[in-house]
């Protein structure tokens, strides 16, 4: 273990030169752009404003896919009202970070190599996780909410009403998904409603509302818009149910292996002590 401590040391002395000291100085682009210059103007502060030097060199070397992951998450953790005003690069940023904090306090009170690597492994997934069950929830509700929103775009419809007017109506839902169509209603303005519905719907990358989002531009070309309207409030509806069966079975088969562990095993052992020890001591005995 101590024949890696030069290596780190090196290691990190060369990443402070290369964040530090620019030989060619250039304007950032892509999502480092968006982190070192926020879209509303205001300044880096916190745990944001500490963490920058790493935002460069993760929007370089983060593969796209796992970025997009992060995106999404964060996505919904922010309609949760969590993680308010990160983006991709910083929340990783701050993965980063928090690996090389475990991973310094592990060689510091530990030593060993496996409790270091645990350390730094945890380090990095401990916000993930934090941020990925805000995020589970939030979609969960989300999703439970939406067959009964479309319900009622289609009864808003069905009184003559235009759908993006019944859309900036049931907007005023106090539930997740009106939340969602008030963002998207405040983003819109002077654009298209349903193309900015579905540039949402593709940046929070949930299936069910994607599909939504295509369904309700068929609509709006359609001619019968109110029986579509009321066809698709029934289908998603349909889904929901269709899933949540699934959801039900699957949790039922999950839960046998954690039954036989915690509630079988020991029944067996207890009743083994119970039965069987009395008759080995009555065996020893003869």
């Amino acid at each position: 273990m101590t024949l890696l401590i030069p290596f780190i040391a090196i290691g990190v002395f060369i990443l402070v030169i290369y964040l530090t000291l620019e030989v060619i100085p250039s304007v950032p682009t892509g999502r480092l752009a968006e982190t070192l210059t926020p879209a509303n103007g205001a300044a880096l502060n916190g745990w944001r404003k500490t963490l920058a030097v790493l935002d460069k060199p993760v929007s370089k070397w983060t593969p796209v896919s796992f970025v997009r992951k992060v995106r999404a998450d964060l996505y919904w953790a922010q309609v949760g009202e969590k993680w308010s005003d990160w983006n991709d690069v910083q929340f990783i940023s701050l993965r980063v970070a928090a690996a090389i904090a475990g991973l310094v306090i592990g060689m510091v009170v530990f030593g060993e190599a496996a409790l270091v690597l645990a350390l730094a492994v945890l380090g990095f997934q401990y916000p993930a996780i934090a941020m990925g069950g805000v995020a589970r929830r939030t979609r969960r509700q989300f999703v439970a909410q939406l067959p009964e929103y479309v319900q009622l775009v289609s009864a808003q419809m069905s009184a003559n009403v235009s759908m993006e007017e019944a859309l900036r109506r049931t907007s005023l839902a106090q539930s997740l998904v009106g939340k969602w169509m008030r963002k998207v209603l405040q983003m819109a303005q002077g654009r298209d409603l349903i193309e900015q519905m579905q540039r949402e719907a593709q940046e929070s990358q949930l299936p069910e509302l994607i599909g939504m989002a295509v369904q309700l531009e068929f609509i709006r070309r359609g001619t019968a818009q109110q029986e579509l309207m009321g066809q698709l409030a029934t289908s998603i509806a349909a889904d929901y149910i269709g899933n949540a069966e699934q959801r039900a079975e699957k949790i039922g088969s999950e839960l046998v292996i954690p039954m036989v562990i915690f509630y079988f095993f020991p029944f067996m052992v207890t009743l083994l002590m119970v039965i069987g020890w009395p008759i080995v001591q009555n065996m020893g005995g003869m």
